[in-house]
């Protein structure tokens, strides 16, 4: 093609654009030769076509199968010094449950310790009904375990946190199966409104796996009503995540799930075999055992002193020991509360039921002098100016001063709106007064 170039013109034509080609290519960052050249990146891994298993997204879970199935079990370990909140774990070991059966849990508690107990909590299809799946439970319990300390070998108490979870609902027997293993040896149940939610849920699944249950025939401590009587006076909400708040001094992470969620999230997981989201689930349940441990150790703690951390939980103390007949042990816990700081409103209850009390024992000058510190500081209720009134007429002889604490009440009474209530009680209070002013006529 080139042979009409003159001899030795082609090849310096070829040789000056293969020159002008190379610096073109060092410009665009291209190096001659491949001594210069970086090795090429290693190919990214490849992602898994589907959703993480379990496994990856809990460690330290594993299966246990059988015939039936299989069941997926969480455990975490905690040692009994952790402290969750305010409170440490092992505060509930240096109690016993005997004060449980005092206050009426469970009469069957005397003599049994805290090591023997089982907590259990579960996490739900539903919230009830025959077709309402339990599709993990939650236990935790205390038991003894070697460890070293300063090169020694020693046997210290843990408590063990364990979560059962159904892959697939179809792997029940085998989870109930494995609750059942659990339960056995155990002195007891200690839940959070188990006894009306998680043991009937429970022992209905057990029912219908053709199945008899351990969980309705063993002494319970539900902290619930226990929680109510002592702490909704002052707090309003019990439910447990009012009470790690304002209580237990706790804040749970973002990890946590609201309750309600949770039988959607473990819907979406049967459907789309996705567990990522179960991860917060988990981390809820677990909470909530740790808390039910702290949560006892406040409660058994103040059951056995007498003696709350708060004056008007004092009273609620109190108050409960009196509907319990506990008379004298009432009578030296709503002493105490009084010597409290406490609203105005807990200071009237407080001595109202001691004047109760007193006048229930024959005592009847202390329970003047209790009605007496009421009326003074009331303003909007006559209740200890009529007890008053009564007593003075029917007990003292004493017609003058009843015709006086009943007109206090009428001075009282019209400084408040006019209502069905206020209109018989000053009907009532018109009518003693006439009998009176003839009595001292």
């Amino acid at each position: 093609m080139n042979s009409h170039l003159p001899p030795g013109r082609g090849a310096r034509t070829i040789e000056h654009m293969t020159d002008e080609i190379a610096a073109l290519l060092r410009r665009l960052g291209v190096q001659k030769g491949a001594r210069h050249l970086r090795p090429a990146p290693p190919p990214p891994p490849a992602r898994p076509s589907g959703p993480p298993p379990l496994d990856m997204l809990l460690p330290g879970g594993r299966l246990i199968e059988a015939a039936a199935g299989a069941c997926f079990v969480v455990e975490r370990v905690y040692p009994a010094h952790h402290r969750h909140g305010h409170d440490a774990l092992a505060d509930l070991l240096a109690l016993a449950p005997d004060e449980g059966a005092r206050y009426a849990i469970d009469p069957r508690l005397a003599g049994a310790s805290f090591r023997d107990f089982l907590f259990l909590d579960t996490e739900t299809t539903g919230l009830a009904g025959a077709g309402a799946l339990a599709f993990m439970v939650g236990v935790a319990f205390f038991e003894p375990q070697p460890v070293v300390v300063d090169g020694q070998a020693e046997v210290r108490d843990v408590l063990v946190v364990r979560q059962l979870f159904l892959r697939d609902p179809g792997d029940e027997p085998v989870m109930l199966a494995y609750l059942d293993e659990l339960l056995e040896g155990k002195a007891g149940l200690i839940t959070f409104n188990g006894r009306s939610f998680d043991v009937p849920l429970l022992d209905n699944r057990y029912l219908l796996n053709r199945r008899l249950g351990r969980l309705p025939a063993m002494p319970h401590i539900d902290l619930l009503p226990p929680a109510r009587r002592l702490y909704r006076a002052r707090l309003g909400s019990c439910a447990l995540g009012a009470l790690e708040q304002s209580l237990l001094g706790l804040s749970r992470t973002q990890d946590d799930v609201p309750g309600w969620l949770i039988p959607s999230l473990y819907l979406n997981y049967l459907r789309s075999g996705d567990a990522t989201e179960l991860a917060r689930v988990f981390y809820h349940n677990e909470m909530d055992m740790l808390s039910m441990v702290t949560l006892a150790g406040r409660i058994f703690r103040q059951l056995a002193d007498s003696r709350c951390d708060d004056a008007r939980d004092q009273v609620s103390l109190g108050r409960w020991q009196a509907d319990l007949g506990l008379h004298e042990l009432a009578e030296g816990t709503l002493r105490e509360a009084l010597e409290g700081d406490l609203p105005l409103e807990a200071y009237h209850q407080a001595l109202y039921r001691l004047a109760a009390l007193y006048k229930a024992n024959g005592r009847r000058a202390e329970a003047v002098v209790a009605w007496q510190q009421i009326a003074y500081t009331s303003d909007g209720d006559v209740t200890a100016h009529v007890e008053l009134a009564k007593h003075y007429e029917w007990q003292a002889g004493d017609p003058p001063a009843a015709r006086e604490w009943t007109q206090r009440a009428l001075a009282l009474l019209e400084r408040l709106p006019l209502t069905p209530n206020t209109r018989l009680a000053r009907a009532e209070l018109n009518h003693r007064l006439q009998r009176l002013e003839r009595k001292v006529g």
